[in-house]
């Protein structure tokens, strides 16, 4: 886990365009009532070869300290492990949103495996807080990339992030925690696209 600030907050600062992975862990799935209990980001830089994995340049991974515990759904705790003892020492959402803030507002693409969940979350805690947020205006979701490369025909594998790591023999150690889920959302953009790109026919 990375403690320093993001240092990305200037435009010119970036030398390549960027891609944002981001995912986060919820109480529960209704915004207005549930809170971000983990967020992680990280920020690729997009290779000039389209071919070639870009280069991760900033990995941003906070626990976020719950405000109303007593809200949450018990099996959304329970599939991201929640206890207050692994959360102990853990900071609110208002002490980590400046950092987000700059981190959304460096990239040019937001990429997640249903980004509209971490993003209605993130704009709800946002809210709360009384400030705004610039999300992303270009996103890639990684549900629609492996429908179109693995489920086009409808008898693929599921579209959850848990079925398609098993389509593709990718380890679920540490899944439902939000860096893996990066990480593994990466991974799943980079073989959606080589499998679409080995399909086509015109």
């Amino acid at each position: 886990m990375s403690d320093e600030t993001p240092t990305l907050s200037e435009p010119h600062e970036i030398r390549r365009p960027t891609r944002l992975y981001l995912d986060t862990e919820t109480t529960g799935l209704d915004p207005n009532c549930h809170e971000i209990i983990e967020i992680a980001i990280l920020i690729e830089e997009v290779p000039e070869n389209p071919n070639e994995l870009g280069k991760i340049i900033q990995t941003w991974e906070r626990k976020i300290r719950p405000i109303h515990i007593r809200a949450a759904h018990p099996k959304a705790l329970e599939v991201n492990g929640y206890t207050p003892e692994a959360w102990e020492g853990s900071l609110p959402f208002a002490d980590h949103a400046d950092e987000i803030a700059v981190l959304l507002a460096s990239a040019g693409c937001l990429v997640g495996h249903n980004p509209t969940f971490d993003t209605g979350f993130l704009k709800a805690a946002f809210a709360r807080e009384g400030l705004g947020v610039r999300i992303p205006y270009h996103q890639i979701d990684t549900v629609t990339m492996a429908y179109a490369a693995w489920n086009w025909t409808g008898t693929g594998p599921g579209l959850s992030l848990d079925k398609i790591r098993d389509h593709l023999g990718i380890s679920k150690d540490g899944a439902h925690s939000a860096l893996k889920d990066a990480l593994d959302c990466r991974a799943v953009l980079y073989r959606a696209r080589q499998a679409i790109q080995s399909q086509a026919r015109f």
